[in-house]
């Protein structure tokens, strides 16, 4: 009896430390994944939206484009986005990050302003929001595998 009551804490224990394990696991994946998400806001701007979108897409990638057809496939998305406004500078700021316990999937939201200059010499700008679902490569870097948005109105002035 005593044994059964040994092997059952430590079976309880190791399932613990476990779940510990995975959380602190899930949680470090979890500030890499909205890390990472900066870091391709910070590429659209520096060097355009359609080169960064071509480096932090994965080879499968899917867009969802608001008002338009989907887009498969990370090249055929980036010629897409090449023969749009190139004039225009995409920046988002990520608001939130989750990623699965298997740490192989996650997504990030968060809103984006486009900017460009009018024919007429005037700064346009277009707001929205959007939802990135990522996945891991095999190099252990995130991927943007799904891409989808959509319009909303200005942020609120405070």
């Amino acid at each position: 009896m005593k044994f059964n009551k040994t092997l059952s804490f430590l079976f309880g224990f190791f399932a613990l430390i476990n779940s510990c394990g995975n959380y602190m696991n899930t949680e470090k994946e979890r500030t890499l994944l909205l890390e990472t998400d900066r870091e391709f806001a910070r590429t659209s701007v520096m060097i355009g939206a359609a080169e960064a979108f071509h480096a932090f897409l994965d080879s499968d990638a899917l867009q969802l484009p608001a008002g338009g057809h989907p887009v498969r496939c990370r090249d055929n998305i980036y010629f897409q986005m090449k023969a749009e406004n190139s004039s225009a500078v995409l920046n988002w700021e990520p608001q939130e990050a989750e990623v699965a316990r298997s740490s192989d999937l996650g997504y990030t939201w968060g809103a984006y302003t486009i900017s460009w200059v009018d024919p007429e010499g005037q700064l346009q700008s277009r707001y929205g929001k959007y939802l990135n679902i990522w996945k891991k490569q095999p190099d252990g870097k995130w991927k943007v595998l799904i891409d989808m948005g959509n319009t909303s109105p200005p942020p609120h002035e405070e």
